[in-house]
């Protein structure tokens, strides 16, 4: 069992994670910190994971990058041409919301610069994360930040956190309209709260929940019998897995699997 916070460092990858305590735990998956994150190529491809997050950057050169990313839905293009330093939080799906205000799906596909959300607090988080020197000191600060945003309480419809439990449940796959009857709640009102919580509608949730299983369930593998993972993962034929996998990838599945890093979510961009 780990201990209720927890520290991994990614050695082949620069990073450190670390998974928070209740009440952060109920909304963030984990922290995370970029010590010089370096690759020998210039640019990856960041796959999707519907989910928010937060990144500032640890450098004294102004607060440009220091953004919040809504639930994204397509990849994009992280520059790895020099060393990046970096702390960051990824959000449980549904969990980024109560730290902002505004409908999360106003956000889709977005990054936000943390000063237009958050004024002059994001201004003193930056300083006080610089003024910090250990990875632990910096975590700290980000958690104490967190937990005072948090002092209001959230308003979480439960239809969403039932709603998400059952997407992610890659041994089934079940319409938008049967968990939205599940609910009690009309299909217009179920994917409306789910996408205000959320950021994305309920059937790219479920798509893209689908998506990441494969990733998952591949992360080790270098020889993948790609029909059985689909199936086990929930996608019906081949056809809607290639469908899927490339639309939220931009790439093949083999090609996945020749260019992925350490990281499944980062896929080396091939010049």
């Amino acid at each position: 069992m780990r201990p209720r916070n927890w520290v991994r460092k990614v050695k082949s990858m620069g990073l450190i994670h670390r998974v928070t305590r209740r009440p952060l735990s109920d909304f963030v998956d984990y922290l995370w910190l970029s010590e010089s994150y370096a690759q020998p190529h210039a640019a990856e491809w960041v796959l999707p994971t519907g989910n928010m997050g937060l990144v500032l950057k640890l450098d004294a050169h102004g607060r440009v990058g220091d953004v919040l990313s809504g639930a994204r839905t397509r990849s994009f293009v992280l520059d790895t041409s020099r060393p990046l330093n970096l702390i960051g939080v990824a959000f449980r799906p549904g969990g980024g919301f109560p730290f902002f205000d505004g409908p999360a799906g106003e956000l889709q596909d977005l990054s936000i610069p943390l000063d237009i959300l958050w004024g002059r607090k994001a201004e003193t988080l930056r300083q006080q994360l610089l003024e910090a020197r250990t990875a632990t000191a910096r975590f700290c600060v980000l958690e104490r930040f967190l937990i005072r945003q948090l002092s209001r309480q959230p308003d979480r419809h439960p239809a969403v956190r039932y709603a998400i439990d059952v997407f992610q449940n890659g041994a089934t796959t079940v319409s938008v309209g049967s968990v939205a009857d599940s609910t009690g709640l009309s299909a217009r009102r179920f994917i409306e709260v789910f996408r205000r919580e959320v950021g994305i509608t309920p059937k790219v949730f479920s798509r893209l929940s689908r998506f990441r299983a494969v990733l998952n369930a591949i992360e080790s593998t270098t020889h993948v019998d790609w029909t059985a993972t689909a199936l086990k993962c929930g996608y019906f034929d081949q056809a809607h897995f290639i469908h899927d996998f490339r639309g939220f990838s931009g790439m093949s599945p083999s090609a996945y699997i020749r260019h992925r890093t350490a990281g499944p979510n980062h896929v080396r961009i091939a010049g």
